[in-house]
């Protein structure tokens, strides 16, 4: 995990350390997750980095896909025709990630910030501020560093969603947002784009793991 000079290693810890609480999907593909149900994770999360388009249900072991959708590892949209493997999510939502060719959808500032560097493609984050609803640009390079130059153009923050999260997509993403900056101080859980920048790729360095031998 690089670390910015701009970053404070314990708020990132901190964070990532809430952030496996409400998400355990590391631990859970790990220690609950059956063999095949990993070879079916792994396979839609490949169709993902290959295609960048959602794969269809059909076509993987349907006791895989419930066992992982029990698990939370991953969703189906709401006419089961598309599946979401986080950080990529199979429909339009407020925060557009625009590559050179494609453009993606993130449910949380997060997972918006781990796409690039999972592509390792540089990219275009385009979202608003929840709460002045003022347009918010802020470019990503291919190892998944914010620009220097938009440091200054947005912060992270935690909203508490629920006190008793069951699905990422619907109980934590909500709530991990980008923000203007001069509103930090309605934030009191915040993070630079550097310190989330990290923590977005140390939360997902699990999947690159995963395909190590």
């Amino acid at each position: 995990m690089n670390i910015s000079a701009q970053a404070d290693l314990s708020k990132i810890l901190s964070a990532l350390k809430a952030l496996h609480r409400a998400f355990p999907i590391e631990q859970r593909l790990k220690i609950q997750a059956c063999d095949s149900s990993r070879e079916t994770y792994l396979a839609a999360l490949t169709r993902w980095m290959r295609t960048s388009s959602a794969p269809a249900p059909a076509g993987f072991d349907a006791e895989a896909l419930e066992e992982l959708m029990a698990l939370d590892a991953l969703y189906f949209t709401e006419d089961e025709q598309a599946i979401g493997v986080p950080p990529f999510c199979p429909v339009e939502t407020d925060i557009a990630v625009h590559f050179p060719h494609e453009k993606l959808y993130a449910v949380s500032a997060i997972d918006a910030l781990a796409l690039p560097r999972i592509l390792t493609s540089a990219a275009t984050i385009e979202t608003f501020c929840p709460v002045s609803g003022q347009p918010i640009q802020i470019r990503v390079d291919a190892q998944g560093a914010p620009f220097e130059s938009d440091q200054d153009k947005a912060i992270v923050v935690f909203r508490k969603i629920s006190d008793d999260p069951k699905h990422y997509v619907a109980d934590v993403a909500p709530g991990i947002r980008f923000v203007q900056p001069a509103l930090a101080s309605q934030f009191p859980q915040q993070l630079t784009l550097a310190e989330a920048a990290a923590v977005a790729h140390g939360f997902y360095a699990f999947q690159r793991k995963m395909f190590q031998p």
